[in-house]
């Protein structure tokens, strides 16, 4: 009998993406096999570099290279420059690689802003697929593979379970860390969310949580009630066999203020799932 074939999931959350690396830390500790890898936006960051033979706690000490800023930091004018900044991190490490170079299958996530379709991108150079797939709109550019303009998978979904099983995966293991809507101050700023700390006054809500809220207020809520919706129903229809979500509710995507908080929680997770991973190659025929 064959062995099974394990894909882990990496979901896209900008900054909370670090806990990819507690978790992938941890399962490499414990030596589970991962034979695919399925990354969008900073999962497909953190899925790359590990796929390309780093380990978790090299990636990790890259990470804290971030510590203390946010993605404006690195130049407040330009989102191409920005993109910039974030190629020549890449590079460091990736260099001029291509997917066929990694060490273990991966596909990034990206979503085509002109035709509405979700791409799968698993061939060609490496780099730029990454770009693509942590596009996120406002922040970054459209990068063009081909002729597609692609932004940040998350725009359809932040976890693509659905790839994973595209892929015939046996088991699949799943990095939730998008926020729980549950979690959010119903009216709180986009700005305030994104950046993960709440600005001295509030430009676009009412002021008064007791009221009608502002209009942006009320447009970043509905946005996210939508995007929450599709999240939980493709869970459901695509489900993995093991679903990790750290506690990285209270991270803003951008700030990077505190990389030790969200590596650590993706630790604790895969932690208190070990015995439910380790199950799932039970029955695996011995080397």
């Amino acid at each position: 009998m064959a062995a099974s074939k394990t894909a882990i999931v990496l979901g896209g959350g900008g900054s909370r993406g670090i806990a990819h690396v507690g978790v992938l830390d941890v399962l490499t500790e414990a030596n589970i096999p991962i034979d695919m890898i399925v990354g969008t936006s900073m999962g497909a960051i953190v899925g790359a570099l590990f796929a390309s033979g780093l380990k978790p706690h090299v990636i990790a000490r890259e990470m804290s290279a971030l510590q203390g800023n946010n993605i404006f930091s690195m130049n407040i004018f330009s989102a191409r420059a920005r993109q910039r900044d974030i190629r020549k991190q890449m590079e460091r490490q990736l260099r001029d690689m291509t997917f066929a170079d990694l060490q273990i299958p991966m596909c990034t996530m990206a979503v085509d802003v002109i035709t509405g379709q979700e791409v799968a991108i698993d061939s060609g150079p490496l780099i730029p697929a990454i770009l693509a797939s942590a596009a996120v709109p406002a922040v970054f550019p459209p990068v063009q593979i081909d002729s597609h303009q692609l932004v940040d998978g998350g725009v359809i979904d932040s976890l693509a379970t659905p790839q994973a099983h595209a892929m015939n995966a046996d088991n699949i293991i799943a990095v939730d860390i998008y926020p729980p809507l549950e979690t959010d101050d119903p009216w709180i700023d986009p700005i305030s969310a994104i950046m993960g700390f709440q600005l001295p006054f509030n430009l676009f809500a009412s002021g008064d949580w007791t009221k009608t809220p502002g209009m942006v207020a009320s447009m970043w809520r509905s946005f996210r009630v939508m995007a929450w919706h599709i999240h939980q129903e493709r869970i459901k229809n695509y489900p993995p066999d093991v679903l990790l979500t750290p506690d990285v509710s209270g991270y803003g995507s951008l700030d990077f203020t505190d990389v030790e908080g969200p590596y650590l929680a993706g630790r604790l997770e895969t932690e208190k799932h070990l015995d439910a991973i380790k199950a799932l190659f039970a029955d695996q025929p011995n080397e």
